[in-house]
């Protein structure tokens, strides 16, 4: 669903931001009409000659074809006709010029919410974004199209045959190179890393939207992250015993037992400990994950949070099992560690 909303984004917005071609004697104006016509109606050939050399030094047409044009679109077919724009305002200075164009387009985020049903359908039963396509084509071929009203600002240079659209796509290249970058370092975890790269983007473009809200969340996130590690210490573990447990299921049952003290001032909604298992060489061969508290909206029982100067432990004559443990396990000769918390808001 999500690749599908930005197809759309791509057709009727990145459409926007192609090129024009110009005779050395049309005004700014004349060229930017031109120039917002192809785009609007997919000729992306046709815009590209009115891109500036500077952007064609760093994307080529056939580059620029391929990121631009989405081909043959069930929504360009169905929804371009009602798109429209105005010149709002033109300013020359020397050679460079700017531009304020007023789009009237429909408001494809209203739409989706309109056929949500669709995007469950693609998520839980593989429906392709074609359907999804067609189906939104479908319900609004006889209802009128919900539209947006946004306003654009363009910057135009005089070159030696007249005036060009500069899209500046050495900077959009970087933009999309670091937040590429970022994206692969959120998935490694990294996430000073990923800060440091939207950053830079916003460096270069103040209002790029992926990378304000991403800056927001990580910044939020890391505040957390440090948080927590300060107050993780504050959490004790003792009493640790990991051997062979007797059940009258069975007489030897790898298991664990121990206790947790919140000895800070902060009541805590989660606790990991990880127990890691070693052989008689001392070499870790196993290790399991318990959550002794944990309180979230699917918590039943009698889960609590672990508020402080709390004790938790377990009821008695009961444990933890580590029946994946190997057999090569020596008993006793394991360690456990809190490995990660929540605190209550």
């Amino acid at each position: 669903m999500k690749r599908l909303y930005m197809v759309i984004l791509v057709s009727f917005g990145i459409g926007l931001l192609i090129s024009g071609c110009g005779n050395a004697g049309e005004s700014p104006k004349d060229v930017l009409s031109k120039y917002l016509d192809a785009s609007l109606h997919g000729r992306i050939i046709e815009a590209y000659e009115y891109v500036s050399q500077k952007d064609k030094a760093v994307t080529a047409v056939d580059a620029y074809v391929k990121k631009n044009s989405m081909g043959k679109n069930i929504f360009a077919e169905s929804f371009t006709a009602k798109i429209s724009y105005k010149i709002d305002e033109i300013t020359v200075k020397g050679n460079e010029a700017g531009a304020k164009v007023i789009i009237n387009m429909p408001d494809f985020r209203v739409m989706f919410s309109d056929v949500m049903g669709a995007a469950f359908l693609s998520a839980f039963s593989g429906a392709k974004d074609e359907d999804i396509a067609i189906t939104m084509v479908e319900k609004y071929k006889d209802k009128e199209v919900p539209m947006t009203i946004t306003r654009q600002s363009y910057e135009m240079i005089k070159e030696t045959d007249g005036w060009k659209v500069f899209l500046d796509l050495e900077k959009q290249e970087k933009v999309t190179t670091l937040l590429e970058e970022a994206k692969q370092l959120l998935k490694e975890k990294k996430l000073k890393g990923a800060l440091k790269k939207y950053e830079e983007v916003l460096e270069l473009d103040s209002e790029e939207v992926t990378a304000k809200s991403r800056k927001s969340e990580l910044t939020k996130a890391i505040a957390g992250f440090e948080e927590k590690q300060v107050y993780i210490n504050k959490v004790k573990l003792y009493d640790f015993i990991a051997k062979y447990f007797s059940t009258y299921r069975e007489e030897k049952t790898p298991g664990v037992t121990f206790k947790i003290k919140n000895a800070g001032d902060k009541t805590l909604k989660k606790v990991k400990v990880t127990v890691y298992f070693k052989d008689a060489s001392n070499n870790i061969i196993a290790e399991n994950d318990y959550l002794p508290v944990l309180v979230n909206e699917y918590s039943f029982g009698d889960s609590k949070p672990l508020k402080p100067n709390y004790i938790w432990q377990m009821e008695q004559g009961k444990f933890y099992t580590a029946k994946s443990v190997p057999s090569e396990w020596q008993e006793g000769n394991a360690v456990a560690k809190i490995t990660d918390i929540e605190i209550e808001d």
